[in-house]
């Protein structure tokens, strides 16, 4: 808000009785397609200690943090906790970590997905949330305070090209941890060095420069492989043989993503395989187990025990650690729940259905007022129910929605419940004549091509 506040008669009216005009001007905050919202708690004596905002993306190896990604879909919130453990960091914290994200994840009514991530072993969603400024020291933090002098050398290797792929680590400092593929950065108390292998492109040598005015303040120093000053080396202890060859290009193993079913319902934990699987296989009363070999996602169904829940999670880690092909156990393990499923998960399935379990929102009287598209044909609204036979100017006008809510607007922008494919459903009928000129009986006996060719020409399609 905007005060100001002046006087009638200025220097010529005492102050006692002059008159003056209050003016209040209201500023609208921008608007945000979708909003986003970052918190950042750090594990000490085994409580939640906020980070400071302006650290964000910064991790040390000797702690754990918990973190919470809230984005906007379809107009509702939806959560994502990661619980980042550093790789030197005690039992204590690690456990004390799980613990408060068991914690977090109740006080956002049990909706939010769990990530358990290992330092260095980062999925990519993790490293786009930082928009390039992930860095990982390799010491810890006690009480706010670095645990021990910084180091007056310290060399981090820069992998990345974008926003949503970079992550610096730093690396012992010494020459034998280069490698000509990549950007490193050495810092000294004096200067910044940006050292660009051969191999390096020039998106990631853009990148590392961000990542350098994020760990130093110092000056820059851009130093190109083969022409380093004196300098370089004496910092790095001296010159010494590293890579230097061709990137070795790892193959990722042609591996078709595998659903277990875990449960408890024969009076022991068992994990059964479902073959050619779909979304109707993920069963409400059971957690099922999705392998896409890269990540592990635990799908917990809603009436699913709480057994099968807690016995779920060792069991993920026990198939990591027993699998034949020698799968690493640091894979990331991602909880997900029953009709809050993130993109990541819906996309290993088959014409996913995302109005199947979609959450009822909180101001609709029964559990049908949301609609229900289980085909092409019939919608449901409250009680009523009508089809494209049937004269649907009848029907309740429960759910519908202002045309500025649907027209020409992507998935993510229409509101929680409408069928994309529908969009004119949702119109009440006053709009829906205004725009197509017809009432929706004699739009619904049109060929199909008819009413698709009308729908793209009103951005409805």
């Amino acid at each position: 808000y905007s005060l100001s506040l002046y006087s009638h008669c200025p220097g010529c009216t005492p102050f006692s009785s002059r008159r003056y005009i209050l003016t209040v001007r209201s500023l609208k905050p921008p608007v945000m397609r979708h909003p986003q919202l970052l918190e950042v708690w750090r594990i000490e004596n085994r409580e939640m200690v906020p980070v400071n905002p302006k650290t964000y993306g910064q991790f040390y190896g000797g702690d754990c943090y918990l973190i919470l990604y809230t984005y906007t879909k379809s107009g509702r919130p939806h959560y994502i906790i990661y619980m980042w453990q550093g790789r030197h960091a005690s039992v204590d914290e690690t456990t004390a970590c799980a613990i408060n994200a068991v914690e977090l994840d109740k006080k956002y009514g049990d909706e939010p997905v769990q990530v358990r991530v290992t330092m260095g072993k980062e999925p990519r969603h993790f490293l786009a949330i930082f928009k390039g400024n992930l860095i990982i020291y390799e010491g810890g933090i006690h009480h706010g305070q670095k645990m021990e002098p910084e180091p007056a050398v310290q060399l981090f290797q820069v992998r990345g090209t974008d926003e949503f792929n970079t992550k610096t680590v730093e690396v012992p400092a010494r020459a034998s941890s280069l490698n000509s593929n990549d950007v490193f950065l050495l810092k000294t108390n004096q200067v910044c060095y940006l050292w660009c292998g051969k191999g390096c492109s020039g998106d990631e040598r853009e990148m590392a420069k961000t990542v350098a005015d994020v760990i130093s303040k110092w000056d820059k120093q851009t130093v190109l492989e083969g022409q380093e000053p004196a300098e370089f080396w004496f910092a790095l202890g001296g010159k010494a043989p590293y890579a230097s060859g061709k990137r070795f290009q790892e193959r990722v193993p042609h591996y078709q993503p595998r659903l277990f079913e875990c449960s408890n319902q024969t009076g022991r934990f068992i994990m059964t395989e479902i073959v050619d699987f779909g979304q109707d296989d993920l069963d409400e009363e059971d957690v099922m187990l999705l392998d896409t070999w890269e990540e592990i996602f635990l799908w917990v169904g809603k009436n699913a025990n709480s057994y099968e829940k807690t016995e779920s999670v060792s069991a993920a880690k026990e198939y990591l650690k027993n699998h034949p092909a020698g799968r690493d156990a640091a894979t990331p393990i991602i909880i997900v729940k029953q009709g809050h499923e993130p993109l990541n998960f819906t996309g290993w399935f088959t014409a996913w259905d995302p109005y199947k379990w979609s959450p009822v929102p909180a101001n609709a009287e029964t559990s049908e007022a949301r609609p229900s598209l289980q085909d092409d044909q019939t919608v449901t609204h409250s009680s009523n129910c009508y089809n494209a036979n049937t004269p649907l100017q009848e029907a309740n006008e429960v759910g519908t929605f202002p045309r500025d809510l649907l027209i020409n607007k992507t998935v993510d922008e229409l509101p929680e419940g409408v069928d994309p494919t529908k969009k004119e459903y949702f119109l009440s009928d006053a709009e829906f004549f205004d725009i197509f000129g017809k009432t929706k009986d004699a739009f619904y006996q049109m060929p199909t091509w008819k009413q698709q060719n009308e729908k793209k020409q009103f951005g409805l399609f």
